[in-house]
């Protein structure tokens, strides 16, 4: 489990204009309760810590209030007596041999969201568990770009009530700056401004290809659908007339930035791990080395590379080198935070961004996901096998842009790779 650190967009963040630096210590641990004959010792087990889970003995004790699941083996509760109980708090997932319909029709009417057989699925397992925990991913962030003061505080409170989280600027010179402090979901902003239009602040995010997909809601007083026509040819994705109906507000709100999110998901990330993809990583790490050098908090690139893939894939085939890969990206999602940024960076590599984050606990975070998925054992018609990562680590207190933390992240890794592999390195300051 990733160490404590602070960030600026974690999770817990409240309403703050941008720039002003919010300190949110990460404590959460991802937990899963397993009812096991062996639920500590077990394979299982090891399998869950490698995937950045922190396993606690289901037998025993009531499983967590905030546990991703409960995962429990069908021999300990044949009559599904005890899952009923707990599916009443808890997202089980159930492990069993039958695969008749008739039990998968009592595990469904008990409560169970998943079933998987043995020999145990390690992908599938770290799907649902990612699924479940994305259930209580973080609200979506909003901006509202209004010179009234007042009313920019009504939407706020609104938003917030429906458990959104929203900045609030109300200078229009300052929202483009604001889009790329923030990096909302979604930007609520008046048409009619001070200084600068919305249809004209407008025209300027959309100059940026980055935030081509970004949602712009405008609100007005303004009723001419010509005028309306022309907020929406210039990038508009809707138009709220006021005065504005606080009742219907957040679900208009809502549905734009989930339909954003979605296409976002498609645009951004790898189809293989659903990570992000190179492209979007070099968007957000210019954005956080901007960030990092604004606020004085510490930044790390870390690089991975997957031990002797090619191996795996000439040995086992390339269908089990792809579960390998998912398999890595569920694990690395599974123990880091949701601030911290994970992508594919190209065929067997992997690039995390660590936020707030000083070199020597990068380090120790990257020992722990390197020992945890080198612990993990893959099933095969050949017999079991284990992959090794090696990763490189470059901070950026001397740095001088982006390009040169990468590159020296990467000289890490290779140094790491030099070094006889399975070892984290950390770039030597230039």
């Amino acid at each position: 489990m990733a160490l404590p650190r602070t960030a600026e967009h974690d999770n817990e963040t409240s309403r703050h204009e941008p720039g002003e630096a919010l300190v949110v210590a990460d404590t959460r641990i991802r937990t899963v309760s397993v009812i096991d004959a062996d639920a500590v010792l077990g394979d299982l087990s090891k399998k869950l810590s490698g995937l950045g889970y922190h396993v606690v003995d289901g037998r025993f004790a009531e499983p967590p209030e905030d546990c991703v699941a409960v995962i429990m083996n069908i021999a300990m509760d044949p009559d599904l007596v005890l899952t009923r109980s707990l599916a009443q708090k808890h997202r089980i997932v159930l492990i069993a041999e039958n695969r008749d319909f008739d039990f998968r029709l009592q595990a469904a009417r008990a409560g169970v969201e998943a079933v998987l057989w043995s020999p145990l699925d390690l992908v599938d397992l770290g799907a649902w568990l990612a699924d479940f925990d994305d259930a209580e991913k973080e609200a979506y962030t909003i901006l509202i770009v209004d010179d009234d003061e007042l009313a920019a505080e009504t939407y706020a409170l609104t938003l917030e009530a429906a458990g959104m989280h929203v900045h609030v600027v109300t200078d229009a010179t300052l929202a483009t700056e604001a889009v790329g402090q923030v990096m909302p979901d979604l930007v609520l902003m008046d048409l009619q401004m001070p200084g600068a239009s919305g249809l004209e602040i407008a025209r300027v995010i959309r100059q940026s290809r980055q935030h081509l997909s970004l949602p712009i809601v405008f609100l007005s007083a303004e009723r001419d659908p010509e005028r309306q026509h022309m907020a929406r040819k210039v990038g508009g994705d809707d138009f709220i007339v006021k005065p504005v109906n606080l009742e219907n507000l957040a679900g208009l709100v809502g549905i734009r930035a989930e339909r954003a999110q979605a296409l976002r998901q498609v645009m951004e990330r790898d189809s293989l791990t659903g990570l992000l993809n190179h492209a979007r990583f070099k968007d957000r790490l210019a954005a956080e080395f901007e960030r990092s050098r604004r606020t004085q908090s510490p930044l790390a690139v870390c690089l991975l590379d997957l031990d002797h893939f090619k191996r795996v894939n000439d040995t086992y085939g390339h269908q089990a080198g792809d579960r390998v890969l998912q398999t890595l990206a569920h694990s690395l999602a599974g123990a880091l935070r949701r601030t911290d940024v994970v992508a594919r960076y190209g065929g067997e590599e992997f690039a995390i961004l660590l936020l707030d984050t000083p070199v020597e606990d990068a380090f120790r975070v990257m020992e722990k996901i390197r020992t945890g998925f080198g612990n993990i054992v893959f099933d095969s018609e050949s017999g079991p096998y284990s992959v090794t990562l090696s990763v490189g680590i470059c901070n950026d207190l001397d740095a001088v842009s982006t390009e040169s933390m990468v590159r020296r992240a990467d000289e890490a890794l290779y140094a790491a790779k030099r070094n006889g592999r399975n070892q984290v390195k950390v770039a030597d300051r230039e």
